[in-house]
């Protein structure tokens, strides 16, 4: 269906709110959904300068989905319409919902000119085979968008031209905006229709554009000087008092890059800028239609500075909106305890998906790790959502996966238990405050420590208490993870407990289950609303290493009522053997293989007469006293990451080769890989001794040539690449093996990879081989 849509003259306005508050803008209404049906209408596209609505009536009749279990697919099948037999192929594995990539081209083939003939031809297949259709609206990045007619590009913070358009190219928005809205206004009433992504930037990273991050083009800084500056600081004056600078008009206020002197103002309007569009472009859709909606969140906790991809501006929109936040990258423990908890705060619904970054072996752990931590996001769970279904290597693994797990997850309810005791995160360095904590470890430590202590604690963010969705009064004691800001010094004078460490945890929230070992072995409980129950996801997500051992739940930590109680496996109905404890808990041996998923449920009462009892439960011996890894061997408990890996950029690719007739792995040199370090990094089975150990030593055979060898860089408390070692070798050119002593380990596999610990090439402009590596506990 072709249809013309006049755009809406109207320019951007000026009318920022003071500070960095969100922007009013004069309201333009778009015609009635019911005159935009017919063949060649002419409509009023919603102009993007709606900017906050202050008429809330269509989110309020919002129709949120009851359940979202989802895949995403291209926009059609090499061209031709998604069919029926196609829709009804994935209802039958329990999917209901097919994100559909929007290519804005194609639907928008001319400025103006609308077709719609596929889509509404795929809406009418998805609604026969009872599945409802999801379009992503990707504005720059994904095939097919932006539109043919829009040529004004990003500039990166290094200069260079970017993929996406620039942010805040007036005409470019305007387009945008006509486009989404129209198409929504188009499609909302289609039996197939299910709802709608909001996106603004590049995919779902906003400034990403690399080499370096976008936000330079002249329309956004013209944007910056005529706009924002004025809106925010009011008069030039009172610019040059806050930052004691001598500028006579805003428009010399450098649009400063990383680094420079003022960077922070710069990057506190880039962040603005992010909040301000998704603003209005949801406000303009609800103005249409009042389905679904949803924002995606791409990257991880560190990119915040970086992508604009603050999580606690997308919540705060999905309050407002009645939106669902869909958390990528879902199989980061540390980013799905953030957005559950977010979740919680915020009362807004979280889907997960999992976007795949390992080889194809580590995919099933992948998937594994992605599906047992749903439990994380209730009671406020939004589904989960698989990327994507498109053939290739990582759909034919892990879609297999995903589906035969969805009856399970589709079951899960109750909510995460949680405790009043809560880790920190101070957001203020993305906001463009140079002092503010660092976020480059933050996700992957959170990571870490509920691995080692798995117990309900909850994630706050200082935009989390700027936005009045919670406060730290609420806890017990608060952990900060990268260092106190005003928040926490207000909550310790007003008398609250500051954590110094993770090991003081216990004292103040009980964990819910115990574990043999770390980091193999994820158990992630949902406990039912009258707390007489928990449903307990086990997930086995080490891609080369089982679990041996045992888990030991414990009723309180599950905030479970008192008594005793039992556990079934949920998949089978069986009760395993299993041993009741004088405090109530409940152990139960485990051996489960790599990349396997297990369901259980702790009911009350005791176990049925005749279930075995352990003789031993918990485990607290066993494991290997030694392990090692061998080039061109497996097994030994050790094992070399990144073999035969061939991306550029990597810092720890490595080959098999042959040196001197013995099987060696060789590091890539800076030449082959374009980076400047090289590592050979490790990691260790986690049910191991030497995993416990907090002394071990290290023997390394490796070819000793002239100006080559390695410091042994390895997981300390605190510090998961600490300097531990130096070798040199002779440089004799011959096989030798040193040998050497690391004291204070703490491995957590928190390197690069989920390495434990890596040897760092002295010189990377040539390689280091090295035969085996053997680990041993003192």
């Amino acid at each position: 269906m072709l249809r013309t849509v006049r755009r809406g003259a109207v320019p951007l306005m000026c009318g920022l709110a003071a500070t960095v508050g969100l922007a009013q803008y004069a309201t333009a209404s778009p015609a009635p959904a019911s005159t935009i049906s017919a063949r060649s209408t002419t409509v009023a596209a919603a102009d993007q300068n709606a900017g906050q609505s202050t008429d809330q009536s269509a989110a309020a009749r919002h129709d949120a989905p009851s359940d979202y279990w989802a895949s995403q697919f291209q926009f059609d099948n090499n061209g031709t319409p998604w069919s029926t037999a196609d829709f009804a192929a994935v209802k039958a594995k329990g999917i209901n919902r097919a994100e559909l990539n929007m290519p804005w081209s194609k639907l928008e083939p001319a400025r103006g000119t609308f077709d719609f003939t596929e889509m509404d031809q795929e809406l009418a297949n998805a609604a026969a085979a009872g599945v409802k259709l999801v379009p992503i609206f990707w504005q720059s990045g994904w095939g097919g968008s932006p539109a043919t007619f829009e040529t004004d590009h990003e500039v990166t913070s290094t200069g260079a031209t970017g993929v996406a358009l620039a942010w805040w190219d007036k005409t470019e928005q305007n387009d945008y905006f006509a486009y989404v809205t129209a198409t929504v206004a188009h499609i909302t009433h289609s039996p197939g229709y299910g709802g709608s992504f909001m996106d603004y930037g590049h995919l779902d990273a906003q400034w990403l554009d690399n080499p370096g991050e976008g936000g330079w083009a002249p329309a956004d800084i013209a944007y910056f000087h005529t706009n924002w500056l004025p809106a925010t600081y009011k008069t030039i004056s009172a610019f040059n008092a806050k930052y004691s600078t001598t500028y006579t008009s805003f428009g010399e206020v450098p649009a400063a890059l990383p680094g420079a002197p003022l960077d922070s103002v710069y990057q506190a309007f880039r962040q603005w800028s992010v909040q301000d569009t998704y603003d209005r472009l949801t406000a303009s859709v609800r103005k249409v239609s009042n389905g679904p909606l949803f924002y995606y969140f791409g990257g991880h906790v560190a990119n915040a500075p970086q992508l604009g991809n603050l999580p606690d501006i997308f919540f705060n929109l999905a309050r407002k909106y009645h939106a669902t936040v869909v958390e990528d990258a879902a199989n980061s423990a540390g980013l799905s305890l953030l957005f559950g908890s977010l979740g919680r705060a915020y009362q807004v619904p979280v889907a997960q998906e999992w976007t795949v970054f390992g080889t194809d072996d580590q995919i099933p752990a992948e998937a594994v790790n992605w599906l047992s931590m749903y439990p994380m996001m209730l009671p406020h769970g939004g589904g989960e959502d698989f990327f994507i279904h498109d053939g290739t290597t990582k759909d034919v693994i892990g879609y297999p996966i995903y589906t035969s797990w969805l009856p399970t997850l589709q079951k899960i309810t109750g909510s995460y238990p949680t405790q009043p005791v809560a880790v920190y995160i101070d957001y203020s360095q993305a906001r463009g405050n140079d002092s503010g904590g660092s976020l480059s470890s933050v996700e992957n430590s959170i990571g870490a420590l509920w691995s080692g202590y798995q117990a309900g604690f909850s994630v706050v963010t200082s935009e989390e208490i700027a936005n009045h969705a919670d406060s730290l009064s609420h806890y017990r004691a608060v952990l900060p993870m990268n260092g106190s800001d005003a928040n926490i010094a207000a909550y310790q004078k007003a008398g609250g407990t500051v954590l110094s460490n993770g090991s003081q945890l216990p004292s103040y929230a009980p964990a819910y289950a115990d574990l043999t070992s770390q980091q193999a072995l994820q158990v992630v409980p949902a406990t039912a609303a009258d707390h007489r129950s928990s449903a307990i996801s086990l997930g086995e997500v080490s891609p080369t290493f089982g679990y041996t051992g045992s888990v030991t739940l414990h009723p309180n930590g599950l905030n479970l009522v008192k008594g005793t109680y039992h556990v079934v496996d949920a998949l089978t109905g069986q009760v395993p053997a299993q041993k009741a404890l004088s405090d109530g808990s409940v152990c139960v041996p485990v051996a489960m293989k790599s990349a396997q998923l297990d369901q259980w449920s702790m009911l009350p009462g005791a176990a049925p007469t005749g279930t075995p009892v352990p003789a031993a439960c918990p485990t607290t011996s066993g494991g290997a006293t030694s392990v090692t890894g061998t080039a061109g061997q497996s097994g030994g408990g050790l094992i070399f990451l990144s073999v035969g890996a061939t991306g550029l950029g990597g810092d720890g690719n490595l080959t098999q080769v042959t040196q001197d007739g013995q099987t060696a792995y060789e590091t890539w040199t800076s030449a082959q890989s374009g980076v400047t370090p090289a590592n050979v990094y490790l990691q260790l089975d986690p049910s191991s001794q030497v995993a416990k150990a907090s002394t071990v030593t290290a023997s390394v055979t490796y070819w000793s040539v002239a100006g080559q060898g390695f410091q042994v860089q390895y997981d300390s408390p605190g510090a998961p690449y600490f300097g531990g070692p130096t070798v040199a070798g002779s440089g004799t050119g011959s096989w030798q093996t040193a040998t050497v002593t690391l004291t204070n380990v703490q491995f957590a596999e928190l390197q690069n990879l989920s390495a434990d610990l890596r040897l760092a090439v002295t010189d990377p402009t040539q390689p280091l081989y090295v035969s085996s590596v053997t680990l041993s506990s003192s």
